[in-house]
């Protein structure tokens, strides 16, 4: 997973106390291509994030964020990509890293668990 320039400039941020926003947000989109630093969105995001279902940080430097997707969100979506967001609002915030992979297509039967780990060593 590509960590961004903007996400690593939300992190500073957010390390220095001048802002409340954090990575929490998931959204996924169909759009192809590689993931690169200077990504600053999804290539095609069509629908809304989802929040983190949990969030866990039981390992000293490291936080793990799980996504859940219901299988009437991913219903007839052809994925390529994903993203972590500071906000819930498409086609808005930072996006803290993008990951791009081969198409996985949806029929309406299945669901979609996303697991990211940020370490900070």
């Amino acid at each position: 997973m590509v960590m961004t320039n903007t996400g690593k400039s939300g992190i500073s941020l957010l390390v220095a106390g001048e802002t409340s926003l954090y990575p929490r947000y998931c959204g996924i989109g169909s759009g192809s291509g590689t993931a690169i630093i200077t990504d600053t969105a999804l290539l095609s995001e069509p629908g809304s994030r989802v929040d983190y279902t949990t969030k866990d940080v039981t390992v000293q430097q490291q936080t793990v964020w799980t996504y859940d997707f219901n299988s009437v969100r991913m219903s007839g979506l052809n994925l390529r990509e994903f993203g972590v967001f500071d906000t819930q609002i498409r086609a808005s915030g930072t996006i803290y890293n993008r990951e791009s992979f081969g198409a996985i297509n949806f029929d309406g039967t299945n669901e979609l668990q996303i697991q990211t780990t940020y370490d900070t060593f």
